[in-house]
C-alpha cells in the first residue's frame, strides 16, 4: 500500500463553504477558524459518509494546505484528488 494525502478534486454541493452547507454559517466560520488555528484539515462530510478520511476541497483552498498536506509535499507523498 502506498502513502498518499487525499483531497477532493472540488467542493461538494453541501460544501462548508458555500451557501449550501449543511451548518449554520456561524457555525462553518468557526469550524474553519478550528482548523486554521490548529493547523487541520477539515474531513468532508459526504467522503466522512463513505467511509474515507478525504479533505474538504472548499476549506483546503479557503484556508490554505494544513500541516498534513504541506508534510505530504515535503515528504514526496502523493496529494491525490479525490472525485466521490
Amino acid at each position: 500500500m502506498s502513502a498518499s494525502y487525499e483531497v477532493m478534486a472540488s467542493p461538494c454541493d453541501q460544501c462548508l463553504t458555500t451557501r449550501r452547507r449543511i451548518v449554520p454559517a456561524s457555525r462553518a466560520a468557526e469550524l474553519m477558524r478550528q482548523c486554521r488555528d490548529d493547523d487541520v484539515k477539515f474531513i468532508c462530510h459526504k467522503a466522512s459518509i463513505a467511509g474515507r478520511n478525504v479533505a474538504c476541497r472548499g476549506v483546503h483552498d479557503k484556508i490554505g494546505p494544513c500541516r498534513a498536506a504541506r508534510m505530504a509535499k515535503a515528504f514526496g507523498i502523493p496529494i491525490v484528488e479525490v472525485e466521490l
